[in-house]
């Protein structure tokens, strides 16, 4: 419902104004602009390991969040920088399955968390701050092509993680860093004040988070060591002022 309603403020916003309007206006040397979408972020697991142990059958879901954001743009010629502001929410699901076969003994021989339904949940919500190098590869008014590429730091201001396992309940402890650093690549279709993007953005820095929780059989601690980089995918629709 929430993206819903992100979508039809910006219809609304758009319909009372003339056709004409939209479709032709004077291109200028600095613009700015608002955009709202979907995105979807694709974690690259690299270690997944509990108790030093790594895991098995590692399985991820991946779900559709929401974006907003705002951009100026500098035309230089057939080239534009385009520093943004962008507001992101999105969440994952990670599955896996594993026995460990740690501090055995002829009574306990598995201090297991097993193999079965064991499930990291997380979502997030942060501020990111794009800054795009474009260049426009069909510019015939009232239509553009453009191509882009820059870097992106976001910073995770809020998170939240929900686990499910076999037999030893995991918390999460901490993550090494609030802050994702990646490479974002796009391209974007305008017809007059009107565009539509695309952008896929690939994850450079690995973020590192840790489960601690007791084991009910044997009253020893599992900890679980997550790494991964996260990739996102995102569509949005937008218009410049």
């Amino acid at each position: 419902m929430k993206k819903l309603g992100l979508l039809l403020l910006l219809i609304a916003f758009y319909m009372p104004m003339p056709a004409q309007k939209l479709i032709q206006f004077k291109e200028k040397t600095f613009m700015w602009g608002a955009k709202v979408g979907f995105t979807s972020s694709f974690p690259i697991v690299t270690s997944l390991t509990i108790n030093n142990i790594e895991a098995e059958n590692v399985r991820l879901q991946y779900k559709v969040g929401y974006e907003a954001a705002t951009f100026a743009r500098i035309n230089i010629h057939k080239f534009f920088l385009q520093p943004s502001i962008l507001w992101r929410h999105y969440e994952n699901d990670i599955q896996f399955d594993q026995t460990i076969n740690t501090n055995a003994t002829m009574d306990q021989p598995y201090d297991a968390i097993s193999q079965g339904e064991n499930q990291i949940k997380y979502n997030s919500s942060s501020i990111d701050f794009p800054f795009l190098v474009g260049i426009y590869a069909v510019k015939e008014a009232p239509y553009t092509l453009s191509l882009m590429i820059g870097p992106n730091v976001q910073y995770i201001y809020k998170k939240h993680y929900s686990t499910k396992f076999t037999n030893s309940p995991l918390e999460h402890v901490n993550d090494n860093t609030p802050i994702n650093i990646d490479i974002a690549t796009g391209t974007s279709v305008s017809i007059g004040r009107l565009f539509f993007d695309f952008k896929y953005e690939f994850g450079i820095n690995e973020i590192k988070s840790e489960f601690a929780g007791e084991n009910k059989q044997t009253s020893t601690t599992n900890r679980l060591l997550l790494k991964r980089r996260t990739n996102a995918m995102s569509f949005s629709l937008g218009f410049v002022f």
